[in-house]
């Protein structure tokens, strides 16, 4: 099959290689390196303005002769068979992908859907229509004319508040204010910083913990769900609280796993998502979930390897997989819409995955061998490496130093071994510098742990 890959994301290259498709890759121009190992591999690639720009996509494909020549004699639409299937995992990718498989006859997820599963509004609206619990969210047209906290309190939003992009990610653009007077501030500094802000969205923010739940759908049911709890709500990345969450074993919740496959399939029937992988966050707990974002595409970090562990299930593939017409291959296990494999993964080991904080400003001093020394550390991927300087964490959920995958006996255990590492980040970046000069890498031992009953509950 000729498949139309938006994103240079290895793990779906990977995917549709594997399976013997004939790739076109279009990338943006910062992950030029990303498509470097497999250029060899590809029947084109190409880098684009924005994944964002249909215009961009469509002539990338006419400039590398993926679609033959155009004009009169050869309009290169794709009505010849050119492409068979238009693929993105990519969240900007994603409604573009369905535009331009509708564009080019091919297979694609359907605009629609892809909308829905990109613009929160939208599906705060048809989660509220099908009598699912979620957030009071009100979309002001343009913040730079008036009140914001009254056109929030004319369509029923109370305070406290969360105010993003209406179809962002990654926590960009995304800030909580507690009561009216704050919520116009910081939407006069948003649109302040960047007049594309002047649309957005805001909510009443939903006390309470954070939750995701991961997994594939095939024709309208669940095939394979995962429970995980972070740490810390997302927003909290804002404040240099780094993402870390906790994936919890099938076996040991088959209530919990119960309620979220009931809340997950109305979700997902209600956006109209019946075939492909997700990415669903919530709020609350146990008897009082609360629907916040739902995407169609695999969740970031190192979630991928946290389905892999636990329910056997490549969700990199899966969802390249369901655009292609094959059969989305589970892995390890049945596909129980329970997400309770019998065989494969990590079954009755708890895994959870932290990023690693950075100190804006100052020189990185972690580096893998550090975490390695951490017992439970299973995998660890480091992107800013010893010698860079940090950025600050607050622009979005993304900027760490890097990922810690953990596997423990226990919850507690594993919770544990994530806050040591985020512990050991600040202890390392934080200390003084040393008197005299250190020795070889690796030579000399971790600081001491902060142990401290306070920092283990945050």
């Amino acid at each position: 099959m000729r498949v139309v890959l938006i994103g240079a994301r290895s793990e779906a290259i990977e995917a549709l290689l594997a399976d013997g498709h004939t790739v076109s890759l279009l990338y943006e121009g910062g992950e030029h390196r990303r498509v470097d190992p497999y250029r060899d591999r590809l029947a084109h690639a190409c880098a684009v303005d924005s994944y964002l720009v249909v215009e961009s996509l469509w002539s990338a494909l006419h400039h590398v002769g993926a679609l033959g020549p155009a004009g009169p004699d050869g309009d290169g639409d794709g009505a010849d068979g050119a492409v068979d299937a238009v693929v993105s995992v990519q969240e900007h990718g994603m409604v573009p992908a369905a535009l331009l498989g509708r564009l080019l006859g091919a297979r694609a997820i359907d605009p629609q859907v892809a909308l829905r599963c990109r613009d929160k509004a939208l599906q705060k609206a048809a989660w509220r229509a099908a009598g699912i619990p979620t957030a009071d969210w009100a979309v002001v047209p343009d913040a730079g004319r008036g009140s914001v906290a009254r056109a929030a309190a004319a369509a029923g939003v109370a305070a406290p508040y969360v105010v993003k992009p209406t179809a962002g990610a990654a926590t960009i653009g995304v800030a909580a204010a507690d009561g009216p007077a704050e919520l116009d501030a910081l939407a006069a500094e948003l649109v302040a910083q960047s007049e594309t802000r002047r649309r957005l969205l805001v909510e009443h923010r939903v006390p309470g913990e954070e939750w995701h739940l991961d997994g594939l759908v095939r024709d309208g049911a669940l095939a394979a769900l995962l429970v995980s709890r972070y740490l810390v709500p997302l927003i909290e990345t804002k404040r240099g609280r780094p993402a870390a969450t906790v994936s919890l074993p099938p076996a040991d919740h088959p209530a919990l796993y119960r309620e979220a496959a009931e809340l997950t399939g109305r979700a997902l029937a209600a956006l109209g998502h019946r075939d492909g992988v997700f990415h669903f966050e919530v709020f609350g707990g146990p008897g009082g979930f609360t629907a916040g974002e739902l995407a169609a595409r695999p969740g970031g970090h190192m979630i991928g390897a946290l389905a892999e562990r636990v329910l056997g299930i490549d969700l990199w593939a899966a969802a390249v997989r369901a655009v292609t017409g094959e059969r989305p291959d589970r892995g390890g296990g049945p596909a129980d819409p329970g997400g309770l494999p019998e065989s494969g993964g990590s079954a009755g080991r708890v895994v959870g995955f932290t990023d690693i904080p950075t100190l804006a400003g100052a020189v990185n001093r972690l580096g893998r061998e550090h975490v390695e020394r951490i017992p439970g550390v299973v995998d660890v991927e480091i992107k800013i490496k010893p010698g860079e300087v940090m950025p600050a964490m607050d622009a979005n959920s993304g900027i760490r130093i890097g990922t810690a995958l953990v596997e423990a006996a226990t919850e507690q255990d594993c919770r544990d071994a994530l806050l040591r590492i985020a512990d050991l980040a600040a202890e390392l970046n934080s200390a003084p510098e040393p008197d005299s000069e250190p020795g070889p890498a690796g030579e000399q031992p971790p600081p001491q742990l902060r142990t401290s009953p306070d920092h283990k509950e945050e």
